[in-house]
């Protein structure tokens, strides 16, 4: 006689003798409990998204095409970023250059000073920038640069930068590119000092902005994105007093074209904003003709 004990399965082990050779049992292990895995899974369940590029290497990739040597050499350029204080002082004017600064994050500028103390912002500086490998070769820089945000970068030693250059011609080509680049958007900024009206001079101002750190993939999927200025830093920026900064973003926000909180900005009707400032992104476009 056979007795069967437990639940049926599919895998039967072998049958046990009892004290009568003809009274076996064959017992089936109960089943493991149903667990199902969680839906949605959680974010620890998911594999991680691949690492966005490094903002230099973003930056350079639109001027040339990149051999793995010459991004190998670029990711070991950044590598090891320090950290800085917003104010912090990367250049100074007229100081023997014995490096260079590969800002990683955060945000800095070019400015001169004048003997009274005023100050003229020349240019923004955004992550993948370098600041400024022509003082590498060229002798001692012509203006300061300074933090507008706490922010993260590199040190270079010069050599290390000719070096470099020499040993990747796509990358000294890529760098001389991006250096017609700053000089196009020196011409729009003059430009726009000295002929456009206030409230173009800060709308040009912010969708140059925008379209630059979008390039380097600096732009929220809301379209925000780090502005970390005062009005004091705009006025400097535009030739503007900073009571007409202020006036002006406050037209700009009651006409509902941008938003500036927390040191964010989001530019909530790019079109009407392009159209006030006249803007036309082409100077910024040389990937497009400079193959």
């Amino acid at each position: 006689m056979l007795r069967y004990t437990g639940s049926p399965v599919c895998d039967y082990p072998a049958p046990r003798p009892l004290e009568n050779d003809l009274d076996f049992v064959i017992q089936f292990p109960d089943p493991a409990p149903f667990d199902p895995a969680p839906w949605p899974p959680s974010a620890r369940d998911l594999p991680e998204p691949p690492a966005p590029p490094q903002p230099l290497i973003a930056k350079l990739r639109r001027f040339v095409r990149l051999e793995e040597c010459d991004l190998d050499a670029l990711r070991n350029l950044a590598a090891y970023p320090k950290n800085y204080r917003s104010g912090h002082i990367l250049i100074h004017e007229n100081a023997v250059p014995d490096h260079v600064y590969l800002l990683v994050r955060g945000m800095a500028c070019r400015y001169k000073l004048l003997p009274s103390g005023q100050r003229q912002i020349l240019g923004y500086l955004i992550p993948g920038d370098l600041c400024d490998i022509h003082f590498a070769t060229l002798g001692r820089p012509d203006h300061s640069v300074s933090l507008l945000a706490d922010s993260a970068a590199v040190k270079i030693p010069t050599r290390r930068i000719v070096d470099l250059l020499a040993d990747h011609p796509q990358i000294e080509r890529a760098l001389s590119l991006a250096a017609i680049l700053d000089i196009a958007i020196l011409r729009e900024w003059l430009l726009n000092v000295g002929q456009r009206n206030a409230l173009q001079k800060l709308s040009h101002f912010f969708c140059e902005m925008k379209v630059r750190l979008e390039a380097i993939g600096e732009v929220s999927f809301d379209g925000s994105f780090e502005m970390p200025v005062n009005q004091s830093t705009l006025a400097d920026t535009t030739g503007l007093t900073p009571v007409h900064v202020n006036r002006t973003l406050q037209r700009l926000r009651s006409d509902g074209l941008i938003k500036l909180c927390h040191r964010r900005l989001s530019i909530l009707d790019p079109d009407r904003l392009a159209a006030i400032a006249e803007f036309d992104a082409h100077y910024l476009q040389i990937r497009q003709c400079q193959r």
